[in-house]
């Protein structure tokens, strides 16, 4: 009963700090129109990807915590969540209550000064380290936990310390860029992008060591992060990178939500081998495209656009598609998916010994040894119904179990 009430009020405290959290993040969308942001303001100013992640994490972190409570990533993540959904509405709420004269200024300013580096280091570090389990990679890992930990926590006292005396309409609209606080907010931010290279480590360290499941949870995080990181990087590129940068945090968190609750991981072999095709596929069809226009361009037009170019070149594109996508596929499966590349070579040479072998004893051996090479079932047996009266039948040595 003790457990079950434990339970219960975990479940409780999950769900309505998420609630909270996500309460705050999406308050911050009319406060920001309110303030002349519309939802193309909210995205090129780097608004919106912290009300996303806010909302993001409130519901994965509940979902964890409440369903696995034992592992503390889904608390750090309700924990996150409410720091960033704090720094989303604060943010908004902040400058509106410096030009209209609403209450709270003085604290809004203050809690908008230093919330979202807490949110930020917990999402970016400790989530890192710990998953898929809750626990460090080893032993040896905890002084890195510690000092994280550290660089999670005195840096964001710091900025809350500078920022309490110079709270008002001048941090309202400077926020982290105020004098007093500029410095310390860059320092502490600086820090956390370096741990959060060395908790990139620390997956990689788990996934080399790991087999089994824990693998294929590694598996699908990382697939998140190689595709998701890199598209955050160019967040700065006018127009693409703002919007390229809100793709990152459902991939992210989707990657994470399948490997924590294992949903479906084996898929992930299939998913990776896919990405791996069609991605060097568009790659190599799309530069054939554009060498082809401009060569052909160049020699039958003079460089000028020629619809007979353009249409001749789509069709040889289209002409080596297949082909193309067959080589490649043969080329990836021999690079990273050897087993099954080898298992298909095999097949394939039965396949070519079947049509010219005609020893049904021999053909028996040889089937059931091809499919232990490839399939590697514990256990086999081939049965062969005769095709009419007198015809060959299985016998003791044609109904084999391996």
């Amino acid at each position: 009963m003790r457990r079950t009430r434990r339970r219960v009020g975990a479940t409780w405290l999950a769900w309505g700090t998420g609630v909270l959290s996500a309460g705050l993040a999406v308050a911050a969308v009319p406060l920001a129109a309110a303030n002349g942001e519309g939802p193309a303001e909210l995205v090129f100013n780097h608004h919106a990807i912290g009300i996303v992640t806010a909302l993001g994490m409130a519901v994965l972190g509940a979902l964890i915590a409440s369903r696995r409570p034992g592992n503390p990533i889904g608390w750090l993540m309700v924990a996150s969540s409410a720091f960033l959904g704090v720094f989303s509405f604060t943010q908004q709420y902040a400058p509106l209550a410096a030009r209209e004269g609403l209450p709270g200024l003085g604290l809004a300013s203050w809690l908008a000064t230093w919330t979202n580096l807490p949110g930020i280091a917990i999402t970016i570090t400790f989530v890192f380290l710990l998953f898929p389990d809750g626990k460090l990679p080893s032993p040896r890992w905890r002084p890195v936990a510690w000092v994280t930990g550290a660089a999670t926590v005195v840096p964001t006292a710091v900025l809350a310390v500078r920022a309490w005396p110079v709270r008002g309409p001048a941090l309202a609209v400077e926020s982290s860029g105020h004098p007093a606080v500029a410095d310390a907010w860059q320092t502490g931010f600086s820090l956390v992008l370096a741990l959060s290279v060395v908790a990139l480590v620390a997956v990689v360290v788990r996934f080399r060591r790991s087999h089994g499941v824990e693998r294929q949870q590694i598996k699908w995080f990382a697939y998140g992060a190689v595709i998701g990181i890199p598209l955050g990087l160019p967040a700065e590129v006018p127009f693409w990178g703002p919007i390229l940068e809100l793709v990152q945090p459902p991939l992210l968190f989707g990657g994470l939500a399948v490997g924590i609750f294992r949903y479906r991981l084996y898929d992930i072999d299939r998913l990776l081998n896919r990405t791996l095709v069609y991605g060097l596929l568009t790659v190599s069809l799309a530069a054939a495209y554009a060498a082809g226009v401009l060569v052909l361009g160049g020699m039958v037009s003079g460089g000028r656009s020629s619809s007979l170019v353009v249409a001749a070149v789509t069709l040889a594109v289209a002409a080596i598609f297949q082909p193309l996508r067959r080589a490649i596929q043969r080329g990836v499966d021999r690079r990273f998916n050897r087993r099954a590349y080898d298992a298909a070579a095999t097949i394939e040479a039965f396949a070519v010994r079947l049509r010219q072998q005609v020893d049904a004893d021999a053909l028996t051996a040889e089937l059931l040894a091809v499919v232990d090479h490839t399939v590697q079932p514990t256990r086999a047996s081939l049965w062969l119904r005769p095709a009419r009266e007198g015809a060959w039948a299985p016998g003791p040595g044609n109904d084999t179990e391996l």
